[in-house]
This record gives structure tokens, C-alpha cells and sequence, in this order.
């Protein structure tokens, strides 16, 4: 038995052994025994903290997008684009030759001040290059996404050529002197400089169509950069130019009414700019399969090539090649002019104020366009992510909704015209409305993407009075020869466009990608308090004006009151009672030639 029961026990130990040994266990106490337990407690719980941190790293928004639907169909432009461009050029030629040797242009008729055709082309060149941009807007995040980037990388391919932009306007400033204005030379740029960019468009698009399916993706990624900067460098030097063009031949009392309707030709080229790329979507595509995003960024960049003979046409036909050395005065009859809406004019106020009116206006200059940008970019990347709507379309759709600022900042003008609504006041209440729309971005519970569209369609609808205002406020009130005369406001001011355009489609895509929606909501309402505050002290030192101006009034009209006004009979007698020699000037001229 005792012989049996040390066997048993032997045989146990191996057995415990081998179970030890292949459980990787060494204890040999109890103690060990619990302090393996909770080592191997401590590792599960670490491993389960670990894959509860992998799964909460945020991942872009923009992954949800599937670029297995992505169209792989190229489509080569047609012979007869070529032969168009060749056949304009020749046109070109021979008219130019014909104005050198002393025609006038064709389109030249009558005083330049009031030419409407030259306003026409002024509005023109404000629309074209928003409309050029926000076309590209709707393939944008396609087109970046197709070359293996994200959609922080796609609004800095919307963004790029701002800032190249901003150094070509301080070229263009060197390119002329407002004292000393050679009129023939400005005329030239505006006729060179587009052609130029007419052949950059055509380079850009032939080389983004042949490497359509190129594998090779950071080459065509960076080399696309590369034209956006040579084009946004060569494009903008005709815009320092163009502005001291307009100021010059443009009455001042009018100014004001202009820049609202330049607000709504860039309106204009924002809203329509998706709807041009839906309708050459269906074009270019037609009943075949979808065409590649690379290969659709191509035909933008045709269209962008007819915008540029466009302009260069009204160079041609518009542009005078001499204008008169005065600037133009208004009769005093003038429709553009908004004298009856009862505020100070900005000229007549204290060169401290108007200098103050400049440099606010600059700034604002940097805070409106920042939100516009933002929300063009931004609105349509969240109606493809986050409601999966077709980016062909939502381009259309937001056509469709923002036009309905346009129409209101028309019917806003018209109210101006004839005195119904008081300017400044307009100016306020335009620029509070962002506050209104900014809060509509929010979601605080689901909703439609169309909510979206309606929150845009208030901040645009604000912006386009607002920033017409600005515009127009601050060219009357700089003074030339001062530092804040046009020259200087309109630098910086397209400086300030310049940097709040550059930032606007970089922020806005980059905090709806990895914050959401509301994340970009609380950016964009701090920027619209931002700018209401500026324009609030904008408007609070016409609102002095206006104050000074009343109590002058009344001081007058006091002492018209005090100044003792003659008696009727006083009058009648004065009448009656004739000076001799007054009585001898008449008789003298009543007399007969004999009598003399």
C-alpha cells in the first residue's frame, strides 16, 4: 500500500510537471500563483484599453467616399477647338493693326464715363474668375482623391494660386502710375495678358487629359500645381490696372451702386460656376460612360480657356485708348447715386473718420470672403459625405438656392435707388444675417442636407449687399494723394480678399473632414460675429456723421430764425420812394434818341 501510494504521488509531480511546462507556469506557492494571475489581469486589461484607442483614432470623413465609382473614361477635345483659337487670333491681329493706325476700337462710342459697356466689362472680369473657381469646386475632392490625396489636399489645390495671386496684384501695381497714366499701355495688358492665359488653359488641360490614367500620381498632382501658379501670377497682373481704370472713368457719386453690382457679378460667378460644370458634365459626357475626374478638370480648364478670349475680346472692343485727365462729375441727376437714402456721404466726413472706414474695410475684406470661400467648399463636401448626394448635382442645387440672394441684393439695390431704405442701415442688418445663417449650420439634431443650402443661401445673400457697401464706402472715402487713397485701399484690399480666399476652402475642407459639421459650424459663427462687430463701427461713425450733420442743420435754421426779417409796409414804401438819381437813370431811359 505505502509502495502504491508514493508511485500515485510520483506519477502526479510528472504529470503536474508537464502541465506546468507546457502552460508556461514556474510557481511553486500560492503567492506566485496570485501575482501571475493579476500580471495576466494587468496585460488583458492593457490589451483591451489599447484596442479601444485603435478604434477611436479619428479617420477623415472623406474615406467614406468610394472612388470605385470613379469614371475611368478619357474624352479628347475636338479638332475644332484648335481651329477656333487660330481664327480668333487672326481677328485679334488685324483689328489691333487697324487701332494702331488711329481707328477707334469697335465698341467705342461716346464719353467714356458713360459708357455702360465698359461697366459691363468690369463686371464681366469680377464674375469670370469666381466662376472659373467654383466650378472646379463640385470635382474638386474627386479629382484630388483620385491622385491619392485628401480633402485638406483639395482645398489647397482650390486655395494655391491666391497667394501667387496676391504678388502678381503687387506687380501690377509697378506696372502702372496713377499720376502719370498711360492709357494705350493699360489697354495692351488687358488684351496680352488674357491670350496668355488663354494658352496656359490650353497646356494645363491637354496634359491633365493625356495623363488621365497615368499611374504616375504625384507627378500629375504636382505639375497641376505648377500651372496654377504660373497661371495665378501671369492672370491677376491686369488687376491693379483694371481697378485705377474704373475708379478714373467711373462717377464718384456712383461708385457705391457699382461695387454692389461687382458683389453680385461675383455672386453670380460663384452660383453659376457649378451650374456651368453640370451642364458641361452632361455635354462632355453624353450617353457614354463617366468620364474620369482628371478628365473632366481637363474640359474645365477648356472652358477656363474661353473665359480668357472672352476678356481679351472686351479688350479689344471696349477698352479706349485715351480717356480724359479730369475725373468724370456727376450732373447731379445721377440714378446710381444713393443721396436720398439720408446717410452722411463717406467724402464729406472728417479725414480721421475716413481713413478709419479704410482700414476697417480692409479688414473686413479679409473675414467676409474667409466665410464665403469656406462655405462654397465646405457646403458641397458635406452633401457628398455625409448625406451621399452626387457631386455632379449638388453643384446644381446649390445654384438653384443661392440665386435667391442674388435676386434679394437686386431688389435691395433698386430699394436704395429711391431712397426706401436707409444705407447704412442695410450695411447692418446685411452683415448680422450671417450670425442667423451661421447658426443654421449647426446640427443639433439630424437633418436634411438641404438645411445646409438654406443656411448658405442667408450668408450669401447678406455678404453680396454687405460687401458691395464696403467696396463702394471705402473708395469714396479715400483721398487721393493721402495714404489712404484708392491706390493703397485697393492693394490691400485685394490682399486681404487675397488671404481670407486662400484660407476659406483650406479651413473649411480640413475641420468638416476631421472635426464634422459642428466643429465647422462654431468656426464659422465666431467669423460672422467677427465681421458684424466691424461693420458695426463702420456704421457707427456715419451714424456720427449724421448726428454732426442734424445739430448743423438745426444751428442754421436757429439763426436764420434770429436774423430780423423786414415789415410788409416797410417793403411797399421802399417800393414807392425812388432814389433821384434811380428816377433820372429811368427817365433817361425812356427818352426818345431826339430827346438825347
Amino acid at each position: 500500500m505505502l509502495r502504491s501510494a508514493i508511485a500515485f504521488l510520483a506519477i502526479l509531480a510528472i504529470t503536474a510537471e508537464e502541465q506546468c511546462l507546457t502552460e508556461d507556469c514556474s510557481f511553486t506557492d500560492d503567492t506566485s500563483f496570485l501575482q501571475d494571475k493579476i500580471q495576466v489581469s494587468q496585460r488583458l486589461a492593457t490589451n483591451s484599453v489599447s484596442e479601444m484607442a485603435e478604434s477611436e483614432v479619428i479617420t477623415p470623413n472623406s474615406n467614406q467616399v468610394d472612388r470605385s465609382t470613379f469614371g475611368t473614361r478619357v474624352v479628347h477635345f475636338p479638332p475644332w477647338i484648335y481651329i477656333g483659337i487660330a481664327v480668333y487670333l487672326v481677328i485679334l491681329a488685324i483689328h489691333e493693326w487697324f487701332v494702331y493706325k488711329g481707328m477707334k476700337p469697335l465698341g467705342v462710342r461716346g464719353p467714356v464715363h458713360l459708357s455702360w459697356s465698359v461697366q459691363i466689362m468690369g463686371l464681366w472680369n469680377s464674375m469670370a474668375g469666381f466662376m472659373g473657381m467654383s466650378m472646379q469646386i463640385p470635382i474638386s475632392l474627386d479629382f484630388a482623391l483620385s491622385l491619392n490625396r485628401g480633402a485638406t489636399e483639395s482645398g489647397l489645390f482650390l486655395s494655391a494660386g491666391i497667394i501667387t495671386g496676391l504678388l502678381a496684384m503687387v506687380a501690377g501695381k509697378w506696372l502702372v502710375d496713377e499720376t502719370r497714366w498711360n492709357q494705350r499701355f493699360v489697354r495692351g495688358l488687358m488684351i496680352v495678358i488674357p491670350v496668355i492665359c488663354m494658352f496656359l488653359s490650353l497646356a494645363s488641360a491637354v496634359f491633365v487629359n493625356e495623363t488621365a490614367n497615368s499611374p504616375n500620381v504625384n507627378m500629375v498632382w504636382w505639375v497641376m500645381l505648377a500651372f496654377i501658379q504660373v497661371s495665378s501670377f501671369i492672370g491677376p497682373l491686369t488687376v491693379v490696372p483694371g481697378i485705377l481704370f474704373w475708379t478714373k472713368i467711373t462717377v464718384h457719386e456712383s461708385k457705391t451702386f457699382w461695387m454692389i453690382m461687382t458683389q453680385c457679378a461675383r455672386n453670380v460667378g460663384l452660383v453659376v460656376g457649378p451650374l456651368v460644370f453640370t451642364i458641361l458634365k452632361t455635354l462632355v459626357t453624353g450617353d457614354g460612360e463617366r468620364v474620369s475626374p482628371r478628365s473632366m478638370m481637363a474640359w474645365i480648364n477648356i472652358f477656363l480657356l474661353f473665359q480668357a478670349l472672352v476678356s481679351s475680346f472686351f479688350g479689344i472692343s471696349i477698352m479706349p485708348t485715351e480717356i480724359p485727365n479730369e475725373p468724370p462729375k456727376g450732373d447731379g441727376h445721377d440714378s446710381c447715386d444713393f443721396a436720398l437714402t439720408g446717410d452722411i456721404k463717406p467724402e464729406e466726413l472728417p479725414d480721421s473718420a475716413r481713413e478709419e472706414i479704410v482700414w476697417r474695410m480692409i479688414w473686413y475684406a479679409v473675414e467676409r470672403p474667409f466665410t464665403l470661400a469656406a462655405v462654397e467648399v465646405s457646403t458641397l463636401m458635406m452633401l457628398e459625405v455625409f448625406y451621399g448626394w452626387d457631386p455632379y448635382w449638388t453643384g446644381l442645387c446649390f445654384t438653384a438656392v443661392c440665386s435667391v440672394g442674388i435676386v434679394m441684393s437686386i431688389f435691395t439695390t433698386v430699394m436704395l435707388m429711391k431712397g426706401k431704405f436707409q444705407e447704412s442701415w442695410v450695411f447692418m442688418i446685411a452683415a448680422a444675417s450671417s450670425i442667423f445663417g451661421s447658426i443654421l449650420l449647426f446640427e443639433i439634431v439630424p437633418s436634411a442636407g438641404w438645411v445646409l443650402l438654406v443656411a448658405d443661401c442667408v450668408i450669401y445673400t447678406g455678404a453680396t449687399v454687405a460687401n458691395g457697401i464696403a467696396e463702394g464706402w471705402a473708395s469714396r472715402a479715400a483721398k487721393e494723394g493721402s495714404r489712404f487713397s484708392n491706390t493703397e485701399y485697393r492693394v490691400r484690399q485685394l490682399s486681404a480678399v487675397t488671404l481670407g480666399r486662400f484660407l476659406g476652402p483650406i479651413i473649411g475642407r480640413f475641420l468638416v473632414d476631421y472635426g464634422g459639421r459642428n466643429v465647422y459650424a462654431v468656426v464659422q459663427l465666431v467669423a460672422c460675429f467677427a465681421g458684424t462687430r466691424t461693420v458695426y463701427k463702420t456704421c457707427s461713425l456715419v451714424w456720427a456723421g449724421n448726428a454732426r450733420k442734424l445739430e448743423a442743420e438745426k444751428k442754421k435754421g436757429n439763426a436764420e430764425k434770429l436774423l430780423p426779417s423786414p415789415e410788409k409796409k416797410d417793403i411797399k414804401e421802399d417800393i414807392k420812394v425812388k432814389v433821384p438819381e434811380e428816377e433820372a437813370v429811368e427817365d433817361s431811359t425812356e427818352a426818345s434818341p431826339s430827346d438825347r
